[in-house]
């Protein structure tokens, strides 16, 4: 054996056994050792996840946000389109139909309603103007008012239009005042022809030539008023509800009077049966205000001859009227009354 190798060999066999297996320490900077800066280096990939994710979102809204502009782009884009693509909306044609025809976009509508043919939406004007030029025509779906335009007119064109305008605002009026003078005068008339004859032609004409002509005019309509207020009181329903009330109660009357005696039967659902109404009819009040002088005027000269003064056998002939009327009525009223409550609706024979 080699001296010095052997030299060498008794030098590592009189080393201790800690300083024999203690590994060398590498230096900082040496290639292949593990550093603090590596340390945090090798964590480093354990924290990037989480941003690359926020970065990942962050990505994808700017690629939808991108997506809906361009989306609207093409939309808008579509929707220019299809305003440029003119089509009639009265007749449905389009640019192609007619080169020479011209067009207007006369509200707000957009898209296949913006456009229409001057002469077509000039027509539709016309038909909802019915004659009347100054009537205002607003577009069926966005409720614009149409700008109608006409040219300028003439010096005499402009007075014939102004003179046209006026009498058609003086037209209505004076057609107004015209039914209600000779409603009044009709009144006033009517009036005078009442008085004469509840107190006596000659009487009446003598009172009415002596009393002032304002007193005349303002009285003597007033005769055909009372009279129609007169007609609207309906006193024969409240006579009506007392004797159904009154007359159940006692025998001797029930006796006399068993029409007023009946009671409906009002159990179970037939409760619910509203009662039967009598309508007001407006024509036949004013024909009952219309004839009720005159009947009064015959009644009087014929069932109170006796009685000396005209204006008292007018009086007591209307009293006579208006109790036999209304007894009648009472009567016919309270049969209707009992066969309204006692009505069946029968069963289909078919």
């Amino acid at each position: 054996m080699n001296p010095e190798v052997q030299e060498n060999l008794n030098s590592d066999r009189l080393k201790s056994p800690s300083e024999a297996i203690e590994p060398p320490i590498a230096p900082e900077d040496e290639e292949g050792y593990d550093t603090e800066e590596e340390e945090e280096e090798q964590m480093q990939p354990l924290i990037e996840p989480d941003d690359s994710l926020q970065q990942l979102q962050i990505n994808a809204e700017q690629i939808i946000a991108e997506a809906q502009e361009l989306h609207e782009a093409l939309s808008q884009r579509s929707d220019m389109y299809r305003e440029d693509e003119k089509n009639c909306w009265v007749c449905l044609g389009c640019e192609q139909d007619d080169p020479t025809a011209a067009w207007v976009h006369p509200c707000r509508c957009r898209g296949t309603t913006k456009w229409v043919h001057q002469a077509c939406i000039q027509r539709w004007v016309d038909e909802k103007q019915n004659g009347n030029t100054n009537a205002k025509v607003e577009c069926p779906q966005c409720g614009f008012s149409y700008s109608i335009q006409f040219p300028q007119p003439g010096f005499v064109v402009a007075i014939l239009d102004s003179g046209d305008m006026l009498i058609k605002k003086l037209c209505p009026i004076i057609t107004g005042g015209a039914c209600v003078g000779s409603i009044y005068w009709t009144m006033v008339t009517f009036g005078a022809v009442t008085f004469m004859d509840t107190v006596g032609h000659e009487r009446g004409v003598e009172i009415m030539e002596s009393t002032d002509t304002m007193v005349l005019l303002v009285s003597l309509p007033l005769v055909p008023v009372g009279l129609i207020i007169g007609q609207m009181i309906r006193w024969e329903e409240t006579v009506i509800r007392y004797l159904r009330v009154a007359v159940p109660q006692t025998p001797l009357v029930r006796s006399l009077m068993p029409a007023f005696a009946y009671q409906p039967e009002r159990r179970g659902i037939q409760s619910t049966i509203p009662p039967r109404t009598d309508p007001i009819s407006l024509t036949r009040i004013f024909c009952g205000a219309l004839f009720f002088p005159t009947i009064a005027t015959f009644l009087g000269a014929t069932l109170y001859k006796n009685v000396p003064s005209q204006l008292k056998r007018t009086l007591l002939g209307g009293l006579t009227f208006a109790v036999v009327k209304g007894v009648l009525k009472i009567y016919h009223q309270q049969h209707s009354y009992i066969r309204q409550c006692q009505k069946q609706i029968l069963d289909c024979t078919e």
